[in-house]
């Protein structure tokens, strides 16, 4: 039994190994059997030499051109055959011309990606009807858009950004690629009319990206019959970016209605001009629920709609657009923006309370406006905020003691990361939805948002600066510049120890330099010119190892300048002109171990005592000289004081009593 039982244990051993040894067989076989045919092995080497690029896995002695590199196969009928083709960043030395006959041989190729080659001249790929996704980005191609590109239907991804591209974008491109979900024409040089509503007729495209177009553009605005019919309605695309391109015209009435789903919306630095049968903006705008929107740089004004829906924006940019009046109402309802960009208009009364409920607010710019009134303590409520600028615009009264309450630049209190522009286009999640054949789009839109992230401008350092990326995160800054507000500076600014740029010039603030400043040490510029300051400047302020811009310029300081060592070794008179009493280098030298023997002026509050005690005195000495003159006369001529008692016996009911 016992015997029995071995042999039969060592039958099923060996018959596990025979198994295990004959699939590892099969495999090996198989492999070889569905390794790329030999047309496509040859043609790959024929391109490989054709473009003189090195690669030393494409090699004719490697019989299977599935392992090469840059090279991806598919199980087509038991066979594998090549179905992508990656050579981006491929060719560095001189350019070449596309011949489309060296493609051919790969009749299963769904995938082409010749980006940043280099290529020149015409292309002529529209033999390769079967390609799905075509990337012919970063090139030297010139001439119009090949008509026949209209015969690749297959077509899902199409990018054609930064090449030479010109003349008008042919209509068919859209009308022709009913499967398109991502198309890039951003970086030519386009020219003509084009219709948005063009762009209704792809019921999958999600990306629409006509950046950085060097010739102009002229958007046409007629109305699109039917637009909530089936065939005039998108509500697939997630983002239009038309950005930087001197687009003439108004935005259509029913840019709206046939986007629902819009959620990125970038139509900065155009000369679009006002609707006049909507309004600025078209009330179908209002049915637009974006995350992301940037009209900057074009003339909106002189207001927006009450309706925009604002809930979910995130970061929202409409400096330079000629808005006039109140801030607009809509923002009241923006409780996710993090970035609001009003620079540069013409707005104007006092900002509202609701302002301070704004929780997510990171940067706030307000600066060339016509705002007037008190800075609402309110604003003490944004906790989150990095950058607040209110440069440039009629705030009256004191700064908030309060504004250190404020995150700029403390992270324990501020959230890293929102910066960042939402995910609208569809890259999140892509991976896992196409599974092992991420469409290469997804890898060229994150280039794209790579190149061009949330971008916030700040004055600092004498330099107005644009911030992005990593930098952004770390900006903190407050410019509360060229203001009509008075008072003295609140201590408490001295406690916002992760503020990167201070910036108080050109008010008429009064009293001293806090000594507080000396905590601000992660400060790199401080400008506190043309004020009434006075007083002495702290010479704790040299423990300021970060501070690069300093100026204390036109003010009423008095005094030694902080002695030249470390940060202030580097400040020149520039810094301190202006102050008549304030001495030591690199002005001239002090008078005496003190400090100058001048005294200051007496401060501007005092000066204005003095001229009404002055003024009273004035008056009263003349009121009297007045009186006693009048005495005089009357008693030296008894004619006059005889009409003067009699005027007054008539005229004056009391005397009659007398």
């Amino acid at each position: 039994m016992k015997l029995s039982l071995v042999r039969l244990s060592c039958v099923v051993r060996t018959t596990m190994v025979t198994m295990i040894l004959l699939l590892l067989l099969d495999c090996e076989l198989s492999g070889r059997a569905l390794g790329c045919t030999e047309d496509e092995r040859v043609g790959l080497l024929n391109l490989k030499a054709a473009f003189n690029f090195p690669n030393p896995s494409w090699h004719a002695d490697h019989q299977d051109c599935c392992r090469w590199k840059d090279i991806k196969c598919n199980n087509v009928a038991n066979t594998m055959r090549v179905t992508e083709l990656h050579l981006n960043h491929t060719i560095h030395q001189m350019r070449w011309s596309v011949d489309a006959s060296l493609f051919l041989p790969l009749d299963e190729l769904q995938v082409l990606d010749l980006s940043w080659n280099g290529l020149a001249g015409k292309t002529s790929l529209c033999e390769l009807t079967g390609l799905e996704e075509l990337d012919i980005s970063g090139n030297d191609f010139v001439g119009s858009i090949p008509p026949c590109l209209s015969n690749m239907t297959s077509l899902y991804t199409l990018g054609l950004s930064d090449n030479h591209f010109g003349g008008a974008i042919p209509p068919s491109l859209f009308s022709s690629h009913r499967s398109l979900e991502y198309i890039s024409l951003s970086g030519n040089a386009f020219e003509g009319s084009f219709s948005l509503a063009s762009l209704a007729n792809n019921s999958e495209l999600k990306v629409f990206d006509l950046r950085d177009n060097s010739h102009r553009l002229t958007l046409e605005t007629g109305d699109a019959p039917h637009a909530s019919s089936h065939h005039l309605f998108n509500d697939g695309i997630q983002e239009i970016d038309v950005s930087s391109n001197s687009i003439e015209g108004e935005l259509p009435s029913y840019f709206g209605s046939i986007f629902p789903r819009l959620e990125y919306l970038n139509m900065s630095r155009n000369s679009i001009k006002d609707n006049s049968f909507r309004g600025t903006l078209p009330l179908s705008f209002c049915k637009l629920e974006l995350e992301y929107l940037d009209l900057s740089g074009n003339d909106l004004g002189p207001s927006m709609p009450s309706c925009v829906n604002a809930s979910r924006i995130t970061h929202l940019h409409l400096q330079k657009n000629n808005l006039r009046g109140p801030l607009p109402e809509f923002l009241h309802d923006a409780s996710s923006v993090v970035t609001l960009d009003l620079r540069n208009n013409a707005l104007s009364g006092v900002l509202p309370s609701w302002l301070g409920s704004l929780s997510e607010l990171r940067a706030l710019l307000l600066a060339g406006n016509s705002f007037e009134g008190l800075i609402p303590e309110e604003l003490c409520q944004l906790r989150n905020i990095s950058m607040m600028d209110l440069s440039h615009n009629n705030f009256s009264g004191r700064i908030p003691s309060c504004f250190d309450k404020l995150a700029f630049g403390n992270y324990s209190q501020a959230p890293h990361g929102t910066f960042q522009i939402p995910n609208s286009a569809p890259m999140v999640g892509l991976p896992n939805l196409y599974g092992e054949k991420t469409p290469i789009y997804v890898g060229i839109n994150m280039d794209i948002i790579a190149d061009s992230p949330e971008e916030v401008e700040f004055t600092s350092k004498n330099r107005h600066e644009t911030y992005k990326g990593v930098v952004l995160e770390h900006m903190s800054g407050l410019d509360l510049s060229c203001n009509n507000l008075s008072g003295s500076i609140p201590l408490q600014l001295g406690y916002l120890g992760d503020i990167h740029s201070l910036n108080l010039s050109h008010n008429h603030l009064t009293g001293s330099i806090p000594v507080t400043f000396s905590n601000l040490d992660q400060l790199e510029c401080l400008d506190l010119s043309h004020n009434s300051l006075s007083g002495d400047i702290p010479q704790q302020l040299i423990e300021l190892y970060s501070l690069s811009i300093f100026s204390v310029a036109y003010n009423n300081l008095s005094g030694r300048t902080p002695e030249q060592k470390k940060q202030f070794a580097t400040f020149t008179r520039e810094s301190y002109e202006g102050n008549p009493y304030l001495c030591g280098p690199p002005l001239g030298t002090c008078n005496s171990t003190e400090g100058s023997t001048l005294a200051p002026p007496p401060p501007a509050e005092h000066q204005e005592d003095s001229f009404k005690i002055a003024f009273a005195w004035s008056f009263a000495g003349s009121y009297a000289v007045a009186f006693l003159g009048t005495v005089l006369f009357l008693y030296l001529s008894s004619y006059y004081r005889t009409l003067f008692f009699n005027f007054i016996y008539r005229h004056v009911p009391y005397f009659h009593f007398l």
